[in-house]
């Protein structure tokens, strides 16, 4: 399982997050252990607003236990987010990808 949330946040907040998420970071690794964490944002800005996209995922999965921590520990954060946190989970569709020749199907 993976968790996907996203937000919005003011450009002219850009560097305000940035801070907060260093000090974030090592709170979070501290707490979820083996937690693999992302933050990306889209490359153009809209109406003056970043969207951020978190991703949260874990090599062994993510036990409910380790998804509530990381809920309580980000549910308010960052302080420079406009609007709520939209969480999405999810689930691996394949444990193994199946061989590339399998689905090729010829041009001509």
């Amino acid at each position: 399982m993976e968790l996907y949330i996203y937000y919005r946040i003011a450009e002219a907040d850009a560097q305000a997050f940035a801070s907060e998420l260093d000090d974030l970071v090592p709170r979070l690794a501290a707490r979820c252990p083996g937690l693999r964490s992302r933050w990306l944002r889209r490359p153009e800005a809209r109406d003056g607003m970043l969207t951020i996209m978190e991703i949260h995922h874990h090599p062994d999965g993510l036990p409910e236990a380790m998804v509530t921590d990381i809920e309580e520990l980000l549910s308010s954060w960052p302080s420079t987010r406009i609007g709520p946190r939209h969480v999405e989970v999810f689930t691996e569709l394949f444990t193994e990808l199946p061989h590339p020749d399998v689905h090729r199907r010829s041009c001509d």
